[in-house]
Order: structure tokens, then sequence, then C-alpha cells
């Protein structure tokens, strides 16, 4: 199978936004976790079942968002999730939150996980479930803006982002 990204969209909500109707720089956070969730559920991993009973813990290290352009009011996002990285006992994957029509970066979020044993938080070596799952994602930023220009098209095209 050809690794591809997961892409997923999001309107810029009220509660998102400042005064002037601007998404404030904590909105995007929100948006790197919804792009998450939708990202694990594709990859076969949902909250629901790694939250029942986990052997592993995958908390984050580390987060770093770049913005690029302001965000506004009602914007349909497209979160576009791939795997840039895979380690022993880490990993990263990047959203790339654009316009969803248009494609224009809005914002770039790199997020490491750590893998850790759910009973005595030591690090340990990434499952090979989850090894494999993120296998599916691996690709490099310009690969996956590419691969996510037909896939945004196709959520634009749904009514709710009309």
């Amino acid at each position: 199978m050809t690794p591809q990204p997961h892409v997923c969209a999001e309107r810029v909500r009220w509660a998102d936004v400042d005064l002037v109707g601007i998404a404030r720089f904590s909105a995007f956070t929100r948006f790197v976790e919804h792009a998450e969730q939708e990202w694990l559920r594709a990859a076969g991993m949902p909250y629901h079942e790694i939250f029942n009973a986990p052997a592993v813990w995958l908390p984050r290290r580390h987060l770093s968002i770049e913005y690029h352009a302001p965000a506004r009011i009602d914007d349909a996002l497209a979160m576009v999730t791939f795997v840039p990285r895979i380690g022993e006992t880490s990993m990263a994957f990047q959203v790339e939150i654009v316009g969803l029509a248009d494609g224009t970066p809005r914002a770039t979020a790199t997020v490491t996980v750590v893998c850790v044993s759910a009973t005595t938080f030591q690090k340990q070596p990434l499952p090979e479930e989850i090894r494999q799952a993120a296998q599916r994602f691996l690709l490099d930023r310009a690969t996956a803006l590419e691969a996510a220009v037909p896939m945004r098209h196709a959520l634009a095209q749904q009514a709710i982002f009309q």
C-alpha cells in the first residue's frame, strides 16, 4: 500500500476567534487534536480502543506550531496529517493546516510522542501494531501536501463546507 496522508476538515468556530474574528493561537491546538483523533481512527486505532485497556501510552514530548497566515471565523480548513519520522521509542506526526478549497497554508504543527508503559511510565519500543499503522502515513511534507489535493477537493464539495 502506498503511504497517503490523512485529510479531515473543520471550520473556525466562534469559540476559536478573538474580538476581530481571527483564530487565536490556542485554537490551532484544537485543530491539531481533531486531526490526530481522526487520523488515529483512520489508522485503526480509535481513541475509545486506545483508552480501554492500554499496554502503552503515547504522551506528547514536543509540540511546535508555526503560523503562516490568519484563519478567520467560519473559514473551512483542512488538516493534512502524516508521519515524517518513526523512531525506536518515539514518532512524530505533522499536521499541515491549510484552506480547504485553496490549500493556503495557515499553520504547521509537529507533535512528537514517546512510547511508555501504561503501568510504569518507563520508555519502551513502539509496539509493532502502532509502527505498522503509522507506516501507512510515512511521507515527507511535499508529497503529503500534493497527495492531499484531491482529498481536500472532495471534502470541499460536501454540503457542510459549501
